[in-house]
């Protein structure tokens, strides 16, 4: 299971909005803002998170891995993939979103799963 990135408009021309639609039926969308290297995300009720932004994938990894020593998302893997969207100021920005899977079930590229997650949303 792959995700469909897509970029919303925003209010200012160095604003960048990633978006997907959920089968869970949220709409995640991370902020990025160009210059800066902190990448915005979300992370959705169903467990998916994405971060768009420089360094993305580092940013993604140190996110979960920080929720992992907090003892949130036991018995959770995540399938680490990336991406990659063009921004309206032409530059290509990566893109980085994990799918979560309980330990031992097949990843989600082969089965999809449903389960419930406290909805918290990422820094803008």
């Amino acid at each position: 299971m792959d995700l469909e990135f897509k970029v919303e408009k925003a209010s200012a021309k160095d604003h960048l909005i990633v978006a997907y639609a959920c089968d869970c039926g949220c709409h995640p969308q991370a902020h990025y803002y160009k210059g800066r290297t902190e990448a915005g995300h979300e992370h959705c009720c169903c467990g998916k998170v994405h971060f768009a932004g420089p360094d993305a994938k580092r940013q993604l990894s140190a996110y979960l891995a920080e929720r992992k020593d907090n003892g949130e998302d036991e018995g959770l893997v995540y399938e680490i993939k990336q991406d990659a969207v063009k921004a309206p100021w032409g530059d290509v920005v990566p893109v980085a979103y994990a799918l979560p899977y309980v330990e031992g079930e097949q990843p989600p590229t082969t089965a999809s799963h449903g389960h419930s997650h406290s909805h918290g949303h990422g820094a803008h």
